[in-house]
């Protein structure tokens, strides 16, 4: 039988599985007995590490708290911007930048507020640099064993980072009437990574690197992503490539919009796709559109999480997305890419992956589904 690792990299490269991949991310996994069972019955871990360390010459950066919000000043040669994070109870004591919870600080307030801040901006971006630090992902490899595999980072792409990061829902209106002073930011940054950022992450000790991400129609329309991001991801699969490594971008979003120019990206992961019913695109339509793609389907968190311990549900659930994958090739399943889920619904997915033996047939589906008692 295969440990997670083998069942990942045989995932990875093409080559047989005893069974489909199940993982969990780390980073919303808390120890427990019931996680110890859940990896016993051979899910994996996904830990996810930067491979780099960023850095803004020339920018004086000062940071205070007031309550439960912290504003991020900095300070250039062309005048200031400042940010203001929401941030949850255990920010800083909780494991990578989340609170109790599991959640990230968000933004209230973005550098961006009028149009006069953008020549601050391109300060800030002139002088953005990156260097290699490989310790967090050998350090964690090394720890890891066979339990799974560790996934390098890197940043946004750089007009998701101009939106989630810098700008904000303005972003639209200002590349509507300001596009030149936008897309010169975008020029800037793409040309940071591809000089310095890609060659970085190309030489990272790990097999996967996840570029960017939360990609959703909604907020990502068609011509956008056409426009600024397949050409990006073409240079980072380019660089990661030439070293053997794999590109991943986390798509957890409504992809439908989207789904046939995914399928001319130049990405060899599509992480955390998430189907219906938060999805709008269903895997058995990824699937054959995406025919050069490995798919690792996020469980929806509507059914694993919003509705509280429910093994059952989870149970009828999962096999149904399974039917749809047959003969369940090219995937992998994770618990969950952004929440806590409750642990009776990890233990529930375990014991139904650990019987989605390969190739997956619907004998396979119908003796898990009687032996489940559905």
């Amino acid at each position: 039988m295969m440990n997670p690792r083998e069942r990942i990299l045989n995932l990875l490269k093409n080559r047989a599985c005893d069974r489909i991949p199940f993982a969990h991310c780390d980073r919303h996994l808390p120890r427990g007995s019931k996680e110890r069972e859940a990896r016993n019955m051979g899910m994996a871990l996904l830990c996810y590490r930067p491979c780099y360390i960023e850095s803004i010459s020339n920018v004086d950066i000062t940071t205070r708290s007031e309550s439960d919000m912290i504003i991020r000043t900095y300070d250039t040669a062309a005048g200031s911007l400042s940010e203001t994070l929401k941030v949850g109870i255990g920010y800083g004591q909780a494991l990578f930048g989340r609170d109790w919870k599991g959640l990230q600080p968000i933004r209230t307030k973005f550098l961006v507020k009028e149009r006069g801040d953008y020549r601050i901006l391109k300060t800030i971006a002139e002088n953005l640099h990156f260097k290699p630090y490989y310790y967090p992902v050998e350090d964690q490899t090394e720890r890891l064993g066979d339990d799974g595999i560790v996934v390098s980072t890197i940043p946004y792409e750089p007009m998701q980072r101009l939106l989630v990061e810098w700008v904000g829902s303005r972003l639209y209106v200002d590349l509507a009437r300001d596009r030149e002073i936008v897309e010169e930011i975008h020029d800037i940054l793409e040309q940071r990574y591809e000089e310095e950022l890609f060659p970085i992450a190309a030489h990272s000790p790990s097999e996967v690197v996840l570029y960017g991400g939360n990609i959703d129609s909604v907020l990502v329309s068609p011509k956008m992503f056409k426009e600024y991001y397949l050409p990006t991801y073409e240079k980072c699969w380019r660089a990661l490539h030439s070293k053997g490594r794999l590109l991943d971008v986390h798509m957890d979003g409504k992809l439908k919009p989207l789904s046939e120019l995914i399928a001319e990206a130049k990405i060899d992961i599509v992480e955390a796709f998430t189907p219906p019913p938060m999805g709008d695109l269903p895997i058995d339509a990824a699937l054959p559109l995406w025919k050069d793609k490995i798919i690792w389907i996020n469980f929806p968190s509507a059914i694993s999480t919003a509705m509280g311990p429910n093994p059952l549900s989870v149970k009828r659930y999962l096999l149904q997305l399974l039917e749809k994958t047959i003969p369940g090739e090219r995937i992998m399943l994770i618990a969950s890419t952004e929440n806590f889920v409750p642990e009776d619904n990890i233990i529930a997915m375990a014991e139904v992956m650990e019987k989605a033996t390969l190739p997956l047939t619907e004998d396979v589906i119908e003796r898990t589904r009687m032996e489940s008692r559905l």
